[in-house]
């Protein structure tokens, strides 16, 4: 994912935290209602690129998934990298149920580790 093609978006530092902090972070618009009530049409989040080589060990957290020609906001169900080629991502909501995207068809992955303007959540499995 291109960075470069995003708007800049301007907010204000938590405390103790520097830019440096966000130096590659992204902020995405949560669109739709998958994961809801853990996030909301219209909500942003904040989140860091992952290397492709330590998209293994991504379990049980929210993550920005680019793959094919989509953009999702979902959970990491099962993570199956190692073995069958496989992450599956699930919509928290209920509404979207879960569904498995192959390792060739990723091109980034984001994990979400803030939630701007709400109190972050805890997936349990």
């Amino acid at each position: 994912m291109n960075s470069d093609l995003f708007d800049k978006v301007l907010f204000r530092l938590p405390p103790g935290r520097t830019v440096e902090d966000y130096k590659d972070a992204l902020v995405f618009d949560i669109e739709g209602d998958s994961m809801e009530p853990n996030l909301r049409d219209g909500q942003q989040v904040i989140a860091w690129p992952v290397p492709e080589g330590k998209w293994e060990y991504l379990h049980n957290t929210a993550c920005v998934v680019d793959y094919d020609d989509t953009v999702t906001v979902k959970a990491i169900y099962s993570n199956d990298l190692f073995n069958t080629e496989g992450l599956t991502l699930h919509a928290t909501g209920g509404k979207g149920g879960s569904f498995t995207v192959a390792r060739k068809d990723i091109h980034s992955i984001w994990e979400v580790r803030e939630f701007y303007g709400v109190v972050p959540f805890r997936l349990i499995p």
